[in-house]
């Protein structure tokens, strides 16, 4: 894998570690998070790795090439939302 390149599964995760509360005691603004969406630009790194196995990079764009066409980015899109388990957490 290029060596500015993450596995694609630890970018999710990175992305979707929030804390789920949002508050300034001083100010009294306390706030939940039940869900959000998240849409951005990803350059990808498909290779096959040592095994035999498909393994994919992840970045978001780090290079910006002055081309008479714009470069081809994917895009990835993630829909969360909270949901509570039985013990009602």
């Amino acid at each position: 894998m290029d060596e500015a390149f993450i596995p694609l599964s630890k970018m999710i995760e990175s992305i979707i570690d929030i804390n789920g509360e949002i508050y300034t005691d001083d100010q009294g603004i306390h706030s939940y998070i039940y869900a959000f969406d998240v849409s951005t630009p990803i350059e990808l790194d498909v290779f096959t790795d040592e095994n035999g196995k498909i393994r994919i990079g992840s970045v978001p764009p780090i290079y910006r090439v002055p081309t008479t066409f714009r470069p081809l980015y994917h895009s990835i899109s993630l829909n969360m939302k909270k949901i509570n388990d039985t013990d009602g957490n």
